[in-house]
């Protein structure tokens, strides 16, 4: 997740009102479309009356409308798509900070609320949930994207040094993150470290070595200049994202875990392209609600 934010913010040129727009438009249409909408469950509510798990359409309460497009927390959300107006928020509020990296006051401003922040960490894991787009998570993540965003301005330095380096680092920060981050932290739901989730421990040194870690994936992978079959599924992220959450596989279930995922991971990934490509096919415009990156 922290190399999902990074590299989205790689491209950022500075803040304007243009951008902003951009971002809404690329993020927030396809967020309110999933949880409006929510196609996948209005079939199901139509193919089953009452399922609990009913899009925001069929329950148009104005304070259930308040919480889940205005709130937006994963706490009000059925839907898993807590990283889009996380991801808007953490791009505009880098954007800002970008564009005025030189002036001192801003950084010495937002140096105290991220102190602030990291002091309060035990507290906001508690109630990560209930905070509005995900503030504490752009907060949070913004310092080790603006370290990303310096490497990759200056890629040819990092890059002169054997791959086998940062290969090294990668396995050294794993170790030492499940050598002294605890397996379970506040407000996580299962064994899950993970920065943008905030689902780390309120340590300097949890903060510092998540950072290395995705900061040695991401100069690993700097390395691997070409195009692959990764980088086609890649424009497709959004639906196959959306499929892998979604009752489709229930059935296969009662397979052995490995074959399970096997068939899962395959099946999120050809129904997700193929329904894309079935739709832009009928209308361009499907590109606005996330069918394709």
């Amino acid at each position: 997740m922290p190399l999902f934010f990074g590299v989205s913010v790689l491209f950022i040129k500075g803040f304007s009102l243009q951008y902003l727009g951009k971002r809404f438009l690329q993020l927030m249409v396809s967020f309110y479309f999933f949880v409006i909408i929510d196609p996948v469950h209005t079939i199901l509510q139509i193919i089953h009356p009452g399922l609990s798990a009913a899009p925001l359409l069929y329950y148009p309460a104005f304070l259930q409308i308040i919480k889940t497009v205005f709130v937006s927390s994963g706490f009000y959300l059925q839907s898993p798509l807590w990283f889009l107006p996380a991801l808007f928020v953490t791009d505009i509020i880098f954007s800002f900070i970008f564009s005025y990296r030189f002036n001192k006051t801003i950084l010495f401003a937002f140096g105290i609320i991220f102190c602030g922040v990291l002091y309060f960490a035990g507290r906001i894991q508690t109630i990560h949930s209930h905070i509005p787009y995900g503030v504490d998570i752009a907060v949070y993540i913004i310092p080790f994207l603006l370290l990303l965003r310096y490497i990759y301005d200056n890629k040819n330095f990092v890059l002169k040094y054997n791959p086998l380096f940062y290969l090294a680092g990668i396995v050294l920060s794993s170790l030492l993150i499940l050598w002294l981050i605890p397996e379970t932290v506040a407000g996580a739901g299962n064994r899950r470290l993970d920065l943008a989730q905030f689902f780390v421990p309120n340590t300097i040194m949890g903060y510092i070595l998540i950072c290395a870690l995705s900061v040695c994936i991401f100069v690993f992978f700097l390395y691997l200049n070409k195009a692959t079959i990764f980088s086609r599924i890649g424009l497709y992220t959004l639906p196959i994202f959306i499929f892998h959450t979604y009752p489709w596989f229930d059935g296969l279930q009662h397979f052995p875990p490995a074959l399970f995922l096997f068939i899962s991971v395959i099946g999120n990934t050809i129904i997700g392209i193929g329904l894309s490509k079935l739709l832009m096919r009928l209308s361009p415009k499907f590109r606005w609600i996330g069918m394709v990156a």
